[in-house]
Order: C-alpha cells, then sequence, then structure tokens
C-alpha cells in the first residue's frame, strides 16, 4: 500500500470512528430483536445501514485508498452488500428469525472484517507517516 496522505489518514481515523458507532447501534438494534421489538429494530437498523450506503467501492476516497488492496476492495463490497439488505430490511417479508440472521450472520461479520481491513490501513498509514 502506498503512503496514505494526511487527508486520507484523517478521514480513515473518522471513518473508523463511524464503524464502531454503528456496530454498537447493530448490536442495540439485536437486543431489540430480542426483546421482540421488531419495529424499533428494523427502523434502527435501516436507518444506521443507510448511513453507510455512501461509502461504497465508488466512494473516491475509499477507493483512491483500497484500490491497491484486492482483499480489501472484497471486504468492502461485502460490506456494502450487507449494508444494502439491512437498509432494506422493513420492506422484506422475513421474520424475526431471518432478521436476526441478517444482522447477526450477514451483516456484523461483513461489518468486523471490513474494520479489521480499515484498522490495518490505518495502522499502516501511521507508520508511514512517521517517515
Amino acid at each position: 500500500m502506498e503512503e496514505l496522505a494526511e487527508k486520507q489518514m484523517n478521514f480513515l481515523k473518522k471513518y473508523a470512528g463511524l464503524l464502531s458507532e454503528v456496530r454498537e447501534a447493530a448490536h442495540y438494534a439485536g437486543e431489540w430483536y430480542i426483546q421482540e421489538q421488531e419495529d424499533v429494530a428494523d427502523r434502527l437498523l435501516t436507518s444506521i445501514s443507510a448511513g453507510l450506503l455512501s461509502y461504497n467501492p465508488g466512494n473516491m476516497t475509499l477507493h483512491s485508498i483500497f484500490s491497491d488492496n484486492e482483499q480489501a476492495m472484497k471486504k468492502l463490497e461485502e460490506f456494502y452488500k450487507a449494508a444494502l439488505a439491512a437498509s432494506e430490511i422493513q420492506i422484506s417479508q422475513g421474520n424475526t428469525q431471518e432478521r436476526m440472521h441478517l444482522l447477526y450472520e450477514v451483516f456484523l461479520p461483513a461489518l468486523e472484517a471490513w474494520q479489521k481491513e480499515v484498522q490495518s490501513a490505518l495502522q499502516r498509514g501511521g507508520n508511514h507517516a512517521t517517515h
């Protein structure tokens, strides 16, 4: 990976913080599903995931940072697809169990895999920034 510019590093730091907040909110949505408050959980999950859709594989900033890393781009694509599915959960006809499957077996694992790539880029970029 090439050395990250200061603006890219600042973006990644803020983006990593956003992903952490999304993860917390997704777990909170899961709590609502467990409490059989599907409507509340759906609205929360839809809201947080819809906010992520602009951070897709075509996002210029993300592309400039990760385009030379095929594995990272694959993880971003998987996360984008999971976020898209989660953003449409209110219009899907699935039951609570299917919604929880989407959250815990698709969305959160994709989010966590993508977070690792972002953290790795931050660490590599931070190491380069000291030169």
